[in-house]
C-alpha cells in the first residue's frame, strides 16, 4: 500500500475517538494529501507539495462530483496538512488533526526500522552500526518524552511505536555487542 492509503488507514483508526470530526471529510483528506507532489519541479520542490495539492484535490473531486464546499475543505486540509505547529491549537479542525497525525503515525516503527534498514542497504557499503546509527537519529529515539499527537487514540500509538522503536535499537545494541545487559 501507499503512503496516502496507510495515512487513510491510520485516519480510520483515530476516527472513533472523535465523533465530532466529519467522518468522510476525515477520510478523503489523506488519500489527497501528498498529490501536489506530482506537481513538483526544481522551481516548485517537493517542500511545496502541500499548497501545490490544494488545487489537485480540488480540481479532482469537483470534476468527480463532489459539492464545491466539500472539495473545498478538502483542498484547505491539504494545503495545511505541513503546518504541525497548528497541532496543538484548539482552533485547529479536528479533522487536519487527524490528518497530520495519520501523515506523522505512517513511516514510523515498524516501517520506519524496514525503511531505515532497507536505506543503509542501498549503499555501496552497509553495516549494522551504520543502521543503528540511522535508527538513532529517529525523533522516536532522540527525543522518547515528547508525544507531538493530540488524539487519545494518536498518542497511544505513537507510544506504542516508540517502545517498539526503543525496545529494536536496544535489542540492535545488545546483538551487536554494544551493551553489556
Amino acid at each position: 500500500p501507499s503512503h496516502m492509503s496507510r495515512c487513510y488507514c491510520w485516519a480510520k483508526r483515530i476516527l472513533p475517538c472523535r465523533p465530532e470530526a466529519d467522518a468522510e471529510l476525515t477520510l478523503v483528506s489523506p488519500l489527497f494529501h501528498d498529490i501536489g507532489v506530482i506537481a513538483t519541479t526544481r522551481e516548485k520542490p517537493k517542500a511545496d507539495h502541500d499548497l501545490l495539492g490544494g488545487p489537485i484535490a480540488r480540481d479532482y473531486l469537483l470534476q468527480n462530483g463532489y459539492a464545491p464546499a466539500f472539495a473545498d475543505r478538502v483542498a484547505s486540509l491539504v494545503v495545511q496538512h505541513q503546518a504541525r505547529e497548528r497541532m496543538q491549537d484548539p482552533d485547529t479542525p479536528i479533522e487536519l488533526v487527524i490528518l497530520m497525525e495519520a501523515d506523522m503515525l505512517d513511516e514510523r516503527g515498524a516501517l520506519g526500522i524496514l525503511w531505515d534498514a532497507m536505506a543503509e542497504g542501498a549503499k555501496p557499503l552497509q553495516t549494522y552500526e551504520g543502521t543503528l546509527e540511522r535508527l538513532k537519529m529517529r525523533k522516536l529515539y532522540r527525543r522518547p518524552e515528547r508525544n507531538p499527537l493530540v488524539t487519545e487514540r494518536g498518542r497511544a500509538f505513537w507510544a506504542e511505536k516508540q517502545r517498539l522503536h526503543m525496545d529494536f535499537v536496544l535489542a540492535l545494541e545488545r546483538d551487536l555487542g554494544l551493551t553489556d545487559d
